[in-house]
């Protein structure tokens, strides 16, 4: 979608918690398959145990198919997992002091 100062688009995230060795196995079978990762967050709750956040797909958007290979990587090692939309915010100009208010006003 476009407005005149920013474009976003809406997004899958993917989220889920994992240990460190099945992390590894699902990155792996991501890369495997050809899927992009466009964004990813980990935050480590304890010693052998994730929090993942996960977009995947190209720059813009993500195919369904895409989401289905994702969905059936985490059914296959019974993994529990939760999607939901995000917004991709691209292309706001770095030099405008307002970033935050055009955001905001937008919504």
């Amino acid at each position: 979608m476009n407005d005149e100062k920013f474009n976003f688009n809406i997004r899958t995230q993917f989220k889920f918690t994992t240990n460190d060795r099945t992390l590894g196995y699902i990155l792996n079978s991501i890369a495997q398959k050809g899927i992009n990762i466009n964004d990813y967050s980990q935050t480590k709750i304890n010693a052998n145990k994730n929090l993942i956040r996960l977009v995947v797909g190209g720059t813009r958007a993500e195919t369904i198919d895409v989401l289905r290979c994702v969905r059936s990587i985490f059914r296959m090692l019974d993994i529990k997992f939760s999607e939901k939309d995000i917004i991709q915010i691209e292309g706001i100009a770095s030099n405008d002091t307002r970033q935050i208010n055009t955001l905001f006003g937008s919504l």
